[in-house]
């Protein structure tokens, strides 16, 4: 029954130990992939107002216009615009 205990704590020590590394490895990668104010997913995106109803939505989804950009919503034009 010992050398069972023996063996088992063996195996977990190795797993907690891969555990280890590929977590500083992963954080590691995070600090060198880019710096502060770097846009990194969808979550950074630049985020625009749409000249009719002064929703914000994100520049890909927006419409441009020679008067500044329109969201795709059709029910925009009837919404109150939100002052700022």
């Amino acid at each position: 029954m010992g050398k069972v205990i023996f063996w088992l704590v063996i195996v977990f020590g190795v797993l907690f130990g891969l555990r280890l590394l590929n977590a500083s490895k992963l954080r590691g990668g995070r600090k060198d992939a880019s710096g502060p104010g770097t846009p990194r997913g969808p979550a950074d995106m630049a985020m625009i107002k749409c000249v009719d109803c002064g929703v914000f939505l994100p520049r890909t989804d927006a419409t441009q216009l020679p008067s500044g950009y329109r969201c795709g919503d059709p029910a925009c034009p009837n919404r109150k615009r939100t002052s700022a």
